[in-house]
């Protein structure tokens, strides 16, 4: 685990093993090699490889019939790595870009990809840096690539060791983003809108503490007011959390920081069950500390929901046995399911249940509910490559939590789905679209399938067919023209 005396004893050697691929003095990871010799990095190769240039294209073709009341934006982000060194390359590291599709009257009206000009990135393509930046939170380099958030008129592109990157609406990058100068942590790539108050609340994660975690509150206006620090032993994988009306759950999971891992895997963590899984339950307004409950040993990229059941929390998850053991990538650790965690703090001891044993990740809900009581979920279907060492998308889900019943949408032969994202059409819960991008093997591209949620297993109602292809990222964000970033 890493100690502040440790990391800033390799500060150095940390940041050039992250932005350099170099570890002074020891041997450089290099993954299983090819028939040619050359290292054989499965993140490179099929529709994980980058795509290399920017392009933009106008009056998509579209097969079905665009829903007219959709106006606005479909944004995802994920890694578009510049200049990869196969022999070090991890997914998770790559150069951010974000892929726009605009809705526009029926219409598929355009289509633009960027990369987000992060410090690296724009080093990379010959460019300067983005002028009158905030200092970065720490050394580690800023990809930019896992998730976007819309709030108080600022889109803001996310990376959990690193501070925010702000865009404008036409994806050009504004630079890092300290709230005003308020935030000089880190922030996580899964922050929480609360439909209710309208306040985004997220926590970080810092090498350079303790603390090691601090939760964070925006008000609706976007000023950062409140920071509390949380007390953990240790910085580990924190990758998610959940609110509730009157709660935030953290996960403290065993996967944890190692500097001596440096030499030998892209990413410095190690599956560590000997450091134990554990719930903290923090009072939103941070009146007392978090209370700590232990869970079986396991791991949680993503959360589906929490909300209060009287005097108890539910929390689902997407849980996995492990993760970070036996593959250095990590991911082909995974064999997610989505489980529900029910904490009861006057009995001190939290209930663990299977909800789904289906093979999932990337859960998505309708964001009117989240830390609410809610009935649907939609997830990603997900299996392993044929060498085991890369994760494969074979169809989204949708989840009736209430009563069990799950729907499973399969594309044809072929085809590798993306996150599946929600847009709310009226009123009702699963009144609204599910947004997935779909990989099409034979055309070479990438089309944005729009499934009616209300009948799910239907054929979508639209696929807006996409210039190029849309390499395997991670999440996506609707923008509304009513909500559109200033």
């Amino acid at each position: 685990m890493i100690g502040r005396r440790a990391f800033l004893g390799a500060g150095a050697a940390l940041t050039a093993a992250l932005a350099l691929d170099v570890v002074p003095g020891a041997a450089r990871w290099v993954p299983a090699a090819g028939p040619d010799g050359a290292p054989r990095n499965p993140y490179l190769a099929g529709n994980f490889a980058a795509v290399d240039a920017e392009v933009e294209a106008s009056d998509l073709a579209v097969t079905g019939a665009l829903p007219p009341e959709l106006e606005g934006w479909f944004l995802r982000v994920g890694p578009n790595p510049i200049d990869p060194d196969p022999g070090s390359y991890h997914w998770f590291m790559g150069d951010g870009m974000v892929h726009a599709v605009e809705l526009r009257g029926g219409r598929a009206a355009s289509y633009r990809n960027r990369w987000v000009r992060t410090d690296a990135a724009a080093a990379l393509l010959g460019e300067p840096p983005v002028p009158g930046q905030p200092a970065e939170s720490n050394p580690v380099p800023n990809a930019a690539n896992t998730a976007l958030v819309l709030h108080a008129g600022h889109l803001l592109a996310l990376y959990e060791t690193s501070l925010p990157t702000e865009l404008t609406p036409q994806l050009e990058t504004r630079g890092r983003y300290d709230f005003g100068g308020a935030l000089r942590s880190p922030m996580t790539a899964h922050p929480k809108l609360d439909p209710g108050t309208g306040e985004l609340l997220f926590f970080g994660v810092d090498f350079l503490g303790p603390p090691y975690l601090r939760l964070h509150v925006v008000d609706p206006a976007g000023r950062l007011v409140r920071t509390t620090p949380v007390d953990i032993p240790a910085a580990t994988m924190m990758h998610d959390f959940a609110i509730t009306r009157r709660h935030v759950v953290f996960m403290d999971l065993p996967v944890v920081y190692d500097l001596d891992l440096l030499a030998d895997r892209p990413i410095p963590a190690r599956w560590a069950p000997e450091h134990g899984a554990r719930l903290g339950l923090l009072a939103r307004d941070g009146s007392a500390p978090a209370r700590w409950f232990d869970v079986p040993v396991g791991y949680v990229f993503h959360t589906l929901n929490a909300y209060d059941d009287g005097e108890r929390v539910v929390l689902d998850v997407v849980r996995h046995p492990k993760m970070f053991d036996r593959d250095v990538y990590g991911v082909a650790d995974g064999h997610g399911q989505v489980h529900r965690w029910t904490i009861d703090p006057a009995r001190e001891r939290v209930t663990q249940e299977l909800v789904d044993g289906r093979v999932q990740e990337l859960p998505r809900i309708d964001a009117r509910c989240v830390g609410q009581p809610y009935r649907y979920a939609y997830t990603l279907l997900t299996g392993r490559s044929r060498d085991r060492r890369s994760p494969t998308f074979l169809g989204v889900a949708k989840h009736d939590v209430r009563d069990g019943r799950v729907e499973e949408h399969r594309f044809p032969p072929g085809s590798s789905p993306g996150e599946p994202v929600f847009v709310p059409r009226g009123a009702g819960e699963d009144d609204g679209w599910v947004f997935v991008l779909v990989h099409d093997r034979a055309r070479g591209a990438s089309d944005l399938a729009i499934l009616d949620a209300s009948d799910f297993r239907a054929a979508p109602v639209a696929r807006v067919h996409l210039p190029r292809r849309v390499p395997n990222g991670f999440h996506g964000l609707w923008v509304d023209d009513s909500a559109g970033a200033e």
